[in-house]
């Protein structure tokens, strides 16, 4: 979710948190609100953390998340996109991003999201996967 409460907030921090003694990878996608929080709780953690863009890698979006992008790169995660450099983040190429999110995750966990986000494209291209 975009818009997360501070509810979302927490729940988020508080489940990445206990995450640190397993062997697993946050993948997100770098979007404003519970997305940004998942990649920093990640890295406050010592967990690696996959940012799977909307654009091409080399367009930061949204643009203040520029440091988050080089916060993750400097602490071992990486960056990942199936669109070319150069490539705007069209709004048709989110729909693409998550379904890669949910295709890279075996376990997706949803703190939050409205009734018409891409939290909801998210799952149920998990859901068409077969994943949990």
């Amino acid at each position: 979710s975009r818009r997360c409460s501070r509810y979302g907030i927490d729940v988020t921090n508080n489940i990445v948190g206990q995450l640190n003694s397993y062997e697993i990878n946050i993948i997100s996608g770098m979007a404003k609100g519970i997305d940004s929080i998942a990649h920093k709780a990640a890295i406050n953690n010592n967990i690696n953390t996959v940012a799977v863009l909307g654009s091409g890698i080399d367009v930061i979006y949204p643009k203040e998340n520029y440091r988050l992008y080089n916060e993750i790169l400097e602490n071992g995660g990486c960056i990942i996109s199936e669109f070319p450099l150069g490539t705007p983040p069209l709004s048709r190429n989110f729909p693409m991003r998550n379904r890669i999110i949910s295709g890279m995750c075996e376990l997706l966990i949803v703190t939050e999201g409205g009734e018409k986000s891409g939290t909801l494209i998210t799952v149920g291209a998990a859901l068409e996967q077969g994943k949990n």
